[in-house]
């Protein structure tokens, strides 16, 4: 009996909110059943995707995605189903690249929107049914976006989430005044002053009247009590955004900013890039609902941000090469990173002492009630963990392993001539299933299964073999090292106590995370095992 496999991705539409992808499995294992397509479901199979952008993501960045080829690279799926082609991607390129690799391992691609069948249709049908997918999902990305504009014309706001401190009035809690300001005239989709406006007001006032900076007040809102609306505390990104938003002296501002989406197919990741849209084209509605902050107030904020915009809006970056830890070191009471600050500090004869030390991210962004791990000598820090690293090295210093890693290579080079053989093997199979499929109207029925049966039979010995040559190649890879670990620890001696980049080099090849909690390292994670 053959497996089935369900992709089945949820649409982020208002118009698809039917679409769960629960009733795409249902729709799916019912059409099967009606169709008398002969597949067996299994849970383990069925892979559910939570509807995130098919513009924003690569299918490769995509767990289920990624969870189904690799079932499928083990032999363990013989059909997979979606809904729609538009279901499985909104890039026709990723949709058709995908939907080859699949039919060249031998595997039916069924799509019940466009009644696509590979095993029955020409692979061309699939591309253009992808294309057109692509050119009506781009059609309804246009669609939204002039409709948010025509939201904004009205007052309305565009989004889903408004800035805190205003809420939509009819997302109001006080059930009376909504119904006052609905029964005035008031439009559903406008924002009303909520009950997190008083900290708004305070943002401002310590901003432009106490003088403070944006660490400053995140940290005594977070004191104060405040929190974001799902609980969290804040952080600077918050005030910058609280600071620089028109929605708070009334006005709907839609279309600043949009967002494209750049493949890098190195990384088989999506970039997000932003592009900046001239203001004559915004959406900007003035007076649209109740203020919580003076417009003098607010334009005053905008000359002050300006005036200190290359402090506010670019914050200094900090050299990683002088900070080896940066990026390992996690702080173990809040899990966040630990990042490296520098201060200069001035002695009475004149000279200039620089002290660089690790702080924790959130409390540096949150403040100390947000997290209370205490900052560390960055210095200490790094030498007892160079004398960590070069004490675990020491065991290669009298070890002659050229001749173990020579071993190791012949032994790596005749797995990697059985796989050349085996994917020479497989590839004739494929190609004689594919001859087969063609020709099936030439043979009776039983006969046409039983050779196909043999075939696939045959496809998944060799495809199960290659798994089994692969893992045995990588294991003997994990090896291969030591001798560059060997020559590492040579130069790590000479080199650490005075080449800090070197150091940084050393830190990032070896560790995967250093662990610092109270005043303590509690963990350090190798990213190899440095034995012999």
């Amino acid at each position: 009996m053959k497996i089935g496999a369900i992709y089945a991705r949820s649409s982020l539409g208002k118009d698809k909110q039917g679409d769960t992808v629960e009733h795409q499995v249902a729709m799916i294992k019912e059409f099967a059943k009606r169709t008398n397509i002969d597949v067996v479901f299994d849970d383990r199979f069925i892979y559910m995707d939570d509807g995130s952008s098919g513009f924003k993501t690569t299918l490769l960045q995509r767990e289920p995605m990624k969870a189904m080829l690799d079932d499928i690279d083990k032999g363990l799926i013989d059909t997979v189903f979606f809904k729609g082609i538009s279901r499985f991607a909104r890039d026709s390129g990723e949709s058709i690249t995908t939907a080859k690799k699949l039919n060249y391992k031998g595997v039916r691609v069924i799509s019940l929107e466009e009644n696509y069948d590979s095993f029955r249709d020409e692979p061309t049908m699939f591309q253009i049914h992808a294309v057109l997918a692509e050119q009506e999902s781009r059609k309804t990305s246009i669609r939204v976006s002039l409709g948010n504009k025509q939201k904004a014309r009205n007052g309305d706001w565009p989004g889903t989430t408004p800035p805190i401190g205003l809420t939509k009035v009819k997302h109001l809690k006080d059930e009376e005044l909504k119904k006052h300001l609905l029964a005035s005239g008031r439009r559903p989709h406008s924002l009303h002053p909520d009950e997190y406006a008083p900290m708004v007001r305070k943002i401002f006032e310590m901003y432009l009247l106490d003088n403070l900076g944006r660490k400053r007040i995140v940290s005594k809102i977070n004191d104060l009590g405040y929190r974001t609306r799902d609980g969290k505390f804040f952080k600077e990104k918050h005030v910058v955004d609280i600071l620089s938003n028109e929605a708070y002296i009334g006005n709907i501002v839609y279309g600043k900013t949009r967002y494209d989406y750049v493949e890098d197919e190195g990384k088989n990741k999506k970039i997000q890039r932003t592009v900046k849209i001239d203001e004559v084209d915004w959406v900007r509605t003035e007076n649209a609902h109740p203020a919580i902050i003076e417009k003098e107030v607010f334009e005053a904020v905008q000359k002050k941000i300006q005036e200190n915009k290359k402090t506010f809006a670019h914050p200094k970056k900090f050299n990683a090469a002088k900070h080896p830890l940066t990026g390992l070191l996690k702080c173990g009471k809040c899990g966040g990173n630990m990042i490296c600050q520098k201060r200069t500090n001035k002695k009475k004869d004149g000279t200039r002492i620089e002290y660089r030390y690790y702080v924790c991210s959130t409390y540096h962004q949150q403040g100390r009630n947000a997290c209370p791990q205490a900052n560390i000598n960055a210095d200490h820090l790094e030498e007892d963990i160079s004398n960590f690293i070069e004490k675990k090295l020491s065991v290669f210093e009298d070890i002659d392993v050229s001749k173990r890693v020579q071993e190791k290579d012949d032994q790596k080079q005749r797995i990697m001539q059985e796989i050349r053989q085996v994917d020479l093997t497989l590839n004739k199979k494929l190609s004689a299933s594919k001859s087969l499929l063609e020709s099936k109207d030439l043979y009776d029925i039983e006969t046409f299964i039983e050779l196909n049966k043999t075939l696939q039979d045959e496809i998944k010995d060799l495809r199960q073999k290659k798994d089994s040559l692969d893992k045995e190649k990588d294991s003997l890879g994990a090896n291969d090292s030591r001798m560059d670990l060997k020559e590492l620890y040579e130069e790590f001696k000479q080199k650490k106590q005075d080449d800090i980049p070197y150091r940084r080099k050393v830190f990032h090849k070896l560790l995967e995370s250093v662990v610092f909690e109270d005043n303590q390292v509690s963990e350090i994670n190798f990213k190899q095992r440095l034995e012999l």
